[in-house]
């Protein structure tokens, strides 16, 4: 394949990306904003999971390839004085990076909607494929870890620790012999809430990487701050549909 064939590839994937993270990053919160279980919360629902899909495809595939050509698909970014291999070394770091935040989407999307398909049939949850992706993001997450550490890349470390743990507790759901009436239900909003942080990470992370560099390490808060907002949106909603659900057990 030419640079020119790479580069090309490249670009279409990004706005492709571009696109279908801009109507992602909308269509979050119609299922939010409607009754939950109602047609429009289910409709809408489906229609955010198959964009979310096509958002992690084309990130995923953008990183492969900045991956194997870095200083080809950068080339506009170098200058006569760049150190060519910390460059290259950046760039696939980097890139690493927005990979596993692509496999942490397409994972988080999944597992939302086969817990909504399966409810309390933990049987059913534990397809080869999903058990090995979330193994993948457990594993992956690890490694991130390791590579943050080795680099001194904090937002590597942050999300290779959330990773790890989304996984490992994925992987105690679907290989759990019985869950409550109630978890099934959370493990869904967890998950869906979830893949709209790594949306809105991914997006500032695009968007935000040369607007907040001169920020240094105070750029962080903004790529953070999702996961901040989420995660606390997320333990609301499940303390919420607990107590829901409790309530009319007991008054049953």
């Amino acid at each position: 394949m030419s640079i020119v064939d790479i580069k090309s590839i490249h670009s279409l994937l990004f706005v492709m990306h571009i696109m279908f993270g801009g109507m992602a990053l909308v269509l979050f919160w119609l299922p939010v904003a409607t009754r939950k279980g109602g047609l429009d919360h289910i409709k809408f629902g489906r229609y955010y999971a198959r964009i979310m899909y096509c958002v992690a495809a084309s990130g995923a595939l953008m990183a492969l390839l900045v991956l194997a050509a870095p200083l080809t698909i950068k080339a506009a970014d170098i200058k006569a004085d760049t150190d060519l291999v910390a460059a290259s070394l950046y760039y696939r770091l980097f890139w690493l990076f927005l990979l596993y935040l692509s496999l942490m989407t397409f994972v988080l999307i999944r597992h939302g909607v086969l817990v909504v398909q399966n409810k309390t049939v933990q049987q059913n949850m534990r397809s080869p494929m999903h058990l090995v992706s979330l193994g993948l993001l457990l594993l992956g997450g690890l490694a991130l870890v390791y590579i943050g550490i080795q680099n001194n890349f904090i937002l590597h470390i942050i999300f290779g620790v959330l990773g790890s743990i989304l996984g490992w507790q994925m992987l105690r759901f679907c290989l759990a012999q019985q869950v409550s009436a109630t978890q099934w239900l959370i493990e869904h909003f967890a998950a869906f809430i979830g893949s709209g942080i790594s949306a809105y990470t991914a997006f500032i992370s695009f968007g935000g990487q040369r607007l907040f560099d001169d920020l240094g390490y105070w750029q962080l808060v903004f790529w953070v701050a999702p996961g901040v907002i989420g995660g606390t949106a997320s333990w609301l909603l499940a303390r919420k549909y607990r107590r829901n659900i409790d309530g009319r057990i007991t008054h049953a």
